[in-house]
């Protein structure tokens, strides 16, 4: 009877000392900003799309929304907008990651910076890679084996960052920069 409260303690010691599950934060919402746009004012917002707008992003981004609620960043210096910026939360393959997706004030992309992935680092491409995907427009390319190097062993990250890139480009297009 003496092994059992022994092999409780043990087991409670092993969970204990496991690697615990953690959210791995890369870079803050307030770090990302600054880099992205040093100098300037940023001003915080939630938009809220609706049904229609949801669709239309969709259709254009080819990929789901994680929310029809999206943050959005508009930097502005010397009274003009300089670029907006999408915070974009969603799964990349059990796991979550946040990109925050800047965007000039033509549509391109500026930089995609990840603030936040739970996977596996190992998963996770390279800081370069995302800089290959600096100018890019919402079009037919912005896939990964067509116009985005593909990257061995984060296959899955690879299509979530895309994606995000891809939903935030359509938000800016559709919703951010279109007429009301």
């Amino acid at each position: 009877m003496a092994t059992r409260p022994r092999l409780l303690g043990a087991a409670v010691l092993a969970l204990a000392l496991a690697a615990p599950a953690r959210s791995e934060v890369l870079l803050t919402e307030k770090a990302a900003l600054d880099r992205a746009f040093p100098g300037a004012t940023t001003k915080r917002r939630t938009v809220y799309l609706t049904p229609e707008q949801v669709e239309a992003v969709q259709k254009a981004a080819r990929s789901r929304l994680p929310s029809a609620i999206v943050t959005v960043y508009e930097a502005s210096s010397g009274g003009d907008v300089v670029g907006r910026a999408v915070l974009d939360t969603s799964v990349v393959r059990t796991m979550p990651a946040t990109v925050l997706t800047v965007i000039a004030t033509d549509g391109r992309l500026e930089m995609a910076l990840v603030l936040q992935f739970t996977e596996p680092p190992d998963y996770l491409p390279r800081e370069g890679w995302l800089k290959t995907l600096q100018g890019r427009a919402l079009d037919d390319d912005l896939w990964p084996g067509r116009g985005v190097r593909r990257v061995t062993g984060a296959t899955l990250t690879v299509q979530a960052l895309t994606d995000a890139v891809r939903r935030a480009l359509a938000v800016d297009a559709l919703v951010l920069r279109s007429p009301r």
